[in-house]
């Protein structure tokens, strides 16, 4: 009896005992050594999120990195050093992540090899906080690496953020930081253009942070970064180059530029880093015991290579390409390209549909009148017109088959003026047309043209009509011209007429194109009477007259009515 009742105390001493709870996560909400944390992620190496639940609501703290005594100094030399460099920003979220998950260039790296003597681990934390404040949002790059918020309102005592489960959440950060407009902006689209083998991403965004900016869809070209001097080796080389002397003709004036360039480049770069008393010593050294087999010889240039090809695209794009304009010219998603001030933006017209209409502004502008003027004159000699005091302005086309300017068949129209009739300095319009021709299909679909008229043109062009496009610059005359060429049989032959039949795409083995235009006889420039004699010699079945805004284009369709 005393044993047993011995043993039934214990049992039931053992299950009224209290039991140790499970361990739990720190968001669980019953969690008893964090009760007030409802979520805690690492959204990158050494950035931890942590919300939290307080009386007021949820509140949204960031921890970054933690640097030592000795790696603030590091980072303190870093931003000291790059102070005077020219390192693009991401213009969107992701943009920003992109560019913490790249990290630094090769030649930024370099760099930072140089300066900061430290742990790998300790080179990890002062590279992060370094990348944040040069090359990122700073302050505001942690918040950008997290992809759970959708939404950051500004209010008067900071900035707010709504994430996909806690919204709205409070934050450190005050009612007007630094790169917000960029935070806030959502990538559109994104593409490279190609100029002499080189890639230049170009972003179109849009911005959502109101009252900012009139312009909320926007186009920027990302070219590469510079750092402190190399704007100033860049000139250098561009003067030296412009000043070689050369014995006979030019053949190839793109690789001149190149191989003159390249070697005056890493000449430069090679005396720079030749300056600095450690490096130096080192190479001397080295090559010494190379010398004696004792080591591997150094390089023949002490640089990164992405250093000189960068340095290398700016001297291309000044001396062989259109400065500034280079990549939106060569862009084939651009329709229209105008420049109308100094330290103005350059607007663009894109062909794509991005959610808006009309033009949007770049992160382009002429910094220099001398500059701008440059560019205007350069694009009137490419089509063989000189302006000056007596000719300030211009119409030219240029035709990238001749020039290299495209690989596709675009051609491009430009409107160039000097400063003398321009007020506020030079201005430039360029329009490009397509290299692909709209379809009578593309156009019907686009709410362009309804199917009637498509059948009545059909019909006019196989019983040779006459038919008359008519409208103000940019309306689509052209367009809607090249879309029914194909309308024309195969056997006839259409003849185009004047300097803008060039931009008439006429796909006929049996077409001619005519033009007033690179033709001069008896030391006079070929006129509209001249190509109305040579057209009835070429016994056309169609004529073509893609411009009428002169006497004599009226005067051509006056007598080409007249004669049938």
């Amino acid at each position: 009896m005393g044993s047993l009742k011995a043993r039934m105390t214990a049992q039931a001493d053992t299950e009224t005992a209290p039991v140790v709870p499970t361990p739990t996560p720190p968001d669980a909400a019953d969690a008893w050594y964090a009760p007030d944390v409802r979520e805690q992620d690492e959204v990158y190496p050494g950035v931890v999120v942590t919300v939290r639940r307080g009386r007021s609501g949820f509140r949204y703290d960031v921890r970054d990195p933690v640097l030592s005594a000795s790696e603030t100094d590091a980072l303190s030399t870093v931003e000291s050093h790059f102070a005077g460099a020219n390192i693009e920003r991401p213009r969107t979220r992701e943009g920003a992540v992109e560019r913490m998950n790249g990290g630094f260039d090769a030649k930024h790296r370099r760099v930072i090899d140089r300066l900061v003597d430290a742990s790998p681990a300790s080179r990890r934390r002062v590279e992060y906080h370094a990348l944040s404040s040069l090359a990122c949002f700073d302050d505001l790059t942690p918040y950008a690496l997290d992809s759970r918020i959708d939404v950051a309102d500004v209010t008067d005592d900071g900035v707010v953020v709504h994430t996909d489960d806690y919204a709205p959440a409070e934050t450190d950060l005050g009612p007007d930081p630094a790169y917000l407009n960029r935070f806030a902006s959502e990538r559109v689209e994104r593409h490279t253009v190609r100029f002499q083998g080189f890639e230049i991403p170009v972003v179109v965004y849009r911005e959502h942070l109101l009252g900012a900016d009139p312009f909320t869809t926007k186009y920027a070209v990302r070219e590469p970064d510079l750092l402190p001097g190399d704007e100033q080796l860049i000139e250098v080389c561009k003067e030296r180059v412009w000043e070689t002397g050369v014995d006979g003709v030019v053949q190839d004036r793109v690789d001149f530029v190149r191989e003159r360039a390249r070697s005056l480049l890493a000449r430069q770069l090679t005396v720079r880093n030749t300056t600095e008393w450690v490096d130096a010593a080192r190479y001397r050294l080295r090559s010494a015991l190379a010398e004696l087999d004792l080591a591997v010889p150094p390089v023949d240039h002490r640089f990164a290579d992405d250093r000189l090809d960068d340095l290398l695209y700016y001297v291309l794009r000044d001396l062989v390409g259109y400065g500034k304009l280079t990549v939106p010219i060569r862009d084939h998603t651009l329709e229209d390209i105008e420049a109308n001030r100094v330290d103005e933006r350059v607007k663009v017209l894109p062909r794509a549909d991005l959610g808006h209409d009309g033009r949007v502004p770049t992160n382009l502008a002429f910094d220099s009148e001398a500059a701008f003027v440059n560019v205007v004159t350069q694009l009137a000699a490419d089509d063989g017109v000189e302006l000056n005091a007596s000719n300030p302005s211009a119409k030219v086309n240029i035709d990238p088959d001749g020039d290299g300017l495209h690989d596709a068949d675009d051609t491009i129209r430009c409107a160039v003026a000097l400063p003398t009739i321009s007020e506020g300095g030079p201005h430039i319009s360029i329009r490009k047309q397509s290299g692909d021709a709209m379809t009578p299909v593309d156009l019907v679909q686009r709410d362009s043209l309804p199917t009637e008229l498509v059948a009545l043109l059909w019909l006019l062009y196989e019983s040779h009509g006459v038919v008359l496009f008519s409208g103000p610059t940019g309306a689509g005359k052209t367009t809607l011209m090249n879309a029914h060429m194909p309308f024309i049989p195969y056997r006839d032959r259409p003849i185009s007429i004047d300097e803008g039949s060039r931009e008439v795409r006429i796909p006929h083995e049996t077409g001619v194109s005519l033009t007033t235009r690179d033709h001069e006889r008896d030391h006079r420039r070929v006129t509209m009477a001249d190509l109305m004699t040579q057209c009835n010699y070429l016994n056309p079945d169609i004529e073509v007259i893609a411009e009428i805004n002169t006497a004599a284009s009226f005067e051509t369709f006056a007598e080409t009515l007249n004669t049938g």
